[in-house]
């Protein structure tokens, strides 16, 4: 992902916001609604994850955001123990990772994971939630779901 820098006043501390970009804009104007959206196609009926303008399956330029929802399994996941960016120096250690969306097997998100370690193992169900990390940028994170006891 690119980023366009950092958040418009919030001071030196802040987040590594997203670039704006036609092929992506959708995607994070979804999430600032606090929904997840990805493309589908519409030739083959498949999701194309990450946004690009050609499904990698037909061919098709014929593609749509469509709302998923948001459930999804651990494919994969990491501890970060060293901060890549100046906002996260005093968040370390904490948890990304690779979720496959639950609409079609295959299709894998990476994300912030909110959970402690002890939470996490690889194949555990996940849902979204959406944290306002600034006055202007919502981000979705994903979190063990409340249907993993079932």
């Amino acid at each position: 992902m690119s980023y366009a820098g950092e958040a418009p006043g919030v001071g030196a501390a802040s987040p590594p916001i997203p670039g704006d970009h036609p092929i992506h804009r959708f995607y994070w104007e979804a999430v600032a609604r606090r929904e997840l959206q990805l493309l589908k196609c519409r030739g083959c009926g498949r999701f194309v994850h990450y946004p690009r303008p050609v499904c990698p399956r037909c061919l098709s330029e014929d593609l749509h955001p469509e709302t998923i929802s948001g459930r999804a399994t651990l494919y994969s996941y990491s501890i970060v123990v060293q901060p890549g960016h100046p906002f996260f120096v005093d968040k370390v250690p904490y948890a990304i990772g690779v979720v496959e969306i639950e609409e079609e097997a295959g299709v894998r998100i990476p994300a912030g994971i909110d959970a402690d370690e002890s939470e996490l193992r690889c194949g555990i169900p996940m849902e979204v939630v959406f944290k306002q990390v600034t006055d202007t940028l919502v981000l979705p994170y994903f979190v063990p779901s409340r249907r993993q006891g079932e």
